[in-house]
């Protein structure tokens, strides 16, 4: 193990920043992986910009995947050499959410990347628990975009989404586009509403049925397509302090779901509650993922990605040295960069 590693930070006045820091053996029920690729999350940017308080020192990332170099006591599924995407929340492992499953409510629950150092770092160190070995054929920049997808599997899992079903999703960042991936493992036919042309590109890339634009023949399209009935799932995927809550629920059908899956800055969003009504719309809120029937969501997201492996990988537009990790934040907060995934790499 090397003395020192290389790792981004948080720093006293909530900048990126690099530093050296002594890596320690993993403990007891602990994983540590030389990190291959780590995605900047759009959650990361709110505590870039400042619209969600970062904790100084911490090493950011839980969007990650790397090759272990060293397990604990008592770990058992992954081994040194395994390449492993990394489901990161935190939880109590004792509660009845958690032992149900459904640890992503864990009263407990914290976030790898942002209540303890995440994968921005050349040797990380996370729970046991958290590290899925990923399917053969993968690397560990494909590997790393199962976390994102494995948000949308979780929603789709939600809604019950079917085969024969058609999905609206309202935004083409990383959350949206994943979903289409996610939508398509399901056999359901997709719609997207990108407001960038780099976005509607990589929407039909992905496969989505058809890509509307956020424009006044976009809008006419919406219209027609909620007067046609034709969408069964609205997805949310951009929250901040937008109307596209309210878009969502103009173009579901009567007796359709939302999924609620962007993260909302404002602490209200705009929806019209008597529509909700008379149209007996079901709106469901999704927050990252879960194990579901015995599986867990990211152990999904990561065969999905391996199913489109190719078409997932597409996604990453701008690739860093972790040593340029504050060029790769400002890159993944300026859309006239044209960026859809950045992807910081440690090693």
């Amino acid at each position: 193990m090397p003395a020192t590693v290389t790792a981004a930070r948080w720093s006293d006045d909530l900048d990126i920043e690099i530093t050296a820091k002594t890596p320690a053996a993993p403990g007891p029920g602990q994983v540590q992986l030389a990190v291959g690729s780590a995605g900047i999350c759009g959650s990361d940017l709110h505590f870039y910009r400042g619209q969600f308080p970062a904790r100084p020192g911490i090493t950011p990332g839980h969007e990650f995947a790397g090759n272990v170099t060293a397990v604990g006591a008592g770990v058992k599924h992954v081994r040194e050499g395994d390449l492993v995407g990394i489901e990161p929340l935190l939880r109590c492992g004792l509660c009845p959410f958690c032992v149900s499953g459904d640890y992503h409510v864990c009263g407990e629950r914290g976030l790898v990347g942002e209540n303890a150092d995440g994968g921005m770092s050349e040797l990380a160190t996370v729970p046991a628990e958290t590290a899925f070995k990923a399917p053969r054929g993968l690397d560990a920049e494909a590997a790393a975009l199962a976390e994102p997808l494995a948000c949308s599997v979780h929603a789709f899992n939600k809604v019950k989404l079917r085969g024969h079903e058609t999905v609206f999703i309202v935004g083409a960042g990383t959350i949206g586009l994943t979903g289409v991936l996610a939508a398509r493992a399901c056999g359901a036919k997709v719609i997207v509403l990108a407001r960038h042309p780099h976005q509607q590109d990589a929407a039909h890339r992905l496969g989505a049925t058809e890509v509307v634009g956020d424009d006044e023949a976009g809008f006419e399209r919406m219209k027609e397509l909620a007067r046609l009935q034709a969408i069964d799932v609205a997805v949310e995927t951009v929250g901040g302090t937008g109307d596209t809550l309210l878009t969502a629920q103009r173009v579901v059908r009567p007796k359709g779901r939302i999924v609620l899956l962007g993260v909302f800055t404002n602490p209200t969003a705009n929806i019209n509650p008597l529509l909700f009504a008379l149209r007996e719309t079901e709106l469901v809120g999704s927050m990252t993922y879960a194990t579901t029937d015995g599986r867990a969501d990211y152990a999904i997201a990561l065969d999905v990605v391996a199913d489109y492996a190719g078409l997932a990988r597409s996604l990453v537009t701008h690739r860093f040295a972790l040593d340029d990790a504050k060029s790769a934040f400002e890159t993944a907060a300026d859309k006239s960069t044209r960026s859809i995934k950045v992807h910081i790499k440690p090693n």
